[in-house]
């Protein structure tokens, strides 16, 4: 069974078959940090992209990666809860209102792309992703469904934006390429892990993931009613990037990646 690791070095060593940028040591863009070996770049853009993928879901969004699958939310529409009388003193009316609001029930689930979809045996189909009353596909609107893009994860790994994208499309095809010869995948995402066996896709998330999403406060996230334009205008986009954790991730992880160069003295 092959790792992120194991299928990072299967990418460089054909580089025949899975060309681009990423397979030549690139130049930093910023930030001092030196050079990094082509197997250091490529186990970098994984991390950014796991984490920037569990930076999306938590803040409600869906994300699309062309070529291997969709991270959606199966969303089960409860009734309405009517309010009762009871009063309890040890409670806060708004936590009983908030629990009473929450009828829209959240499960993660990912969804295969056709061209891996097309190579698999058994996966999870689409029809698990269930979609909420007011919405007719899990691909509306409502449901912010986003493409993976590859800038934020080239700015937090500090290489250009050429690099990440040939990697991520050579990563995701070695993917269905080794799916093809029947040889075992093991993908780790940290909130979640996929595992391709003898053709067969199966998904598990962190348990801490999966109950995050479950609760009132997940719900009040994807929705846009809630979310004040004001608070929208007012934020900085550079002050957010700056206090994100892919904005950070280098500078509590620069151990692994690369120390920053330390200036001359005047």
């Amino acid at each position: 069974m092959k790792d992120v690791e194991k299928i990072i070095e299967f990418i460089l060593k054909n580089p025949d078959n899975y060309p681009g940028a990423h397979v030549t040591p690139a130049a930093r863009t910023g930030g001092g940090y030196k050079p990094l070996e082509s197997k250091a770049q490529l186990m970098i853009m994984w991390k950014a992209l796991s984490q920037y993928l569990e930076d999306k879901l938590t803040s409600g969004k869906n994300v699309n990666i062309r070529g291997f699958g969709a991270f959606a939310f199966s969303i089960k529409t409860d009734l309405p809860r009517i309010s009762t009388r009871f009063i309890d003193p040890n409670d806060k009316i708004e936590n009983q209102r908030k629990i009473r609001k929450h009828i829209h029930k959240v499960t993660p689930r990912f969804v295969v792309d056709p061209k891996l979809q097309y190579h698999l045996y058994h996966y999870p189909g689409k029809e698990q992703v269930e979609a909420a009353k007011s919405q007719y596909s899990i691909y509306q609107k409502g449901f912010q469904m986003i493409y993976c893009n590859p800038y934020p994860i080239s700015a937090a790994c500090m290489v250009p934006t050429e690099v990440i994208k040939d990697g991520l499309e050579a990563f995701w095809a070695a993917v269905i390429d080794l799916t093809k010869q029947d040889v075992d995948v093991n993908l780790n995402f940290g909130f979640a892990r996929i595992v391709i066996e003898d053709r067969n896709l199966k998904i598990r998330f962190r348990s801490g993931f999966a109950a995050s999403v479950k609760g009132h406060d997940f719900e009040d996230k994807m929705k846009r009613s809630l979310s004040p334009c004001s608070t929208f205008w007012k934020t900085s986009h550079k002050k957010a990037w700056a206090s994100s954790t892919l904005g950070t991730m280098l500078k509590t992880h620069t151990k692994g990646f690369g120390r920053r160069r330390s200036m001359p003295r005047s």
